[in-house]
């Protein structure tokens, strides 16, 4: 078993993650809220248009192959009910992780409202290199459900 760290080396490793955590949140490290923000005002519109070949530009490689497949071409049939976008509020954002060689993720939500309801929109951004990739989708809205089924159902990318 490997002896314990020193006093000096935990405080050491608490000031750097101390300091990745304040870049973090200037905005240093990652992506800003400005470039989330924007990427966010163009994509959501894309992802209403119910057409997997329309997000391609806009999603990582991982994204792209997930949305090729058969299975998830019929989940854009479930989320083509919500009908035509009306109108959807800035993002939000919930969460953040930095992987090393993978880039960072931040995932935001988007509440929007459609044609029959509301739903909310959770994306998982991909950050690589100062370029945002959409590298996980999921949709939220009680449009999904059966009425005597739960309240809200999630359709997944």
């Amino acid at each position: 078993m490997p002896p314990a760290p020193s006093p000096f080396q935990r405080a050491w490793l608490a000031g750097v993650l101390a300091l990745a955590a304040w870049l973090a949140g200037c905005g240093v490290i990652g992506p800003s809220k400005q470039s989330v923000e924007t990427f966010c005002t163009e994509v959501v519109p894309v992802i209403s248009e119910w057409r997997a070949d329309a997000l391609k530009p806009f999603g990582t490689d991982e994204f792209n192959g997930r949305i090729g497949s058969a299975d998830q071409q019929r989940m854009f049939v479930v989320f083509s009910k919500l009908g035509d976008l009306a109108s959807f509020q800035a993002p939000t954002m919930t969460g953040y992780t930095s992987s090393t060689g993978k880039g960072t993720f931040v995932t935001v939500e988007v509440n929007a409202r459609f044609a029959r309801g509301p739903a909310v929109i959770r994306m998982v951004l991909r950050s690589s290199g100062g370029d945002l990739k959409l590298n996980a989708l999921n949709i939220r809205s009680p449009v999904f459900s059966d009425p005597s089924a739960r309240p809200s159902t999630v359709q997944q990318i």
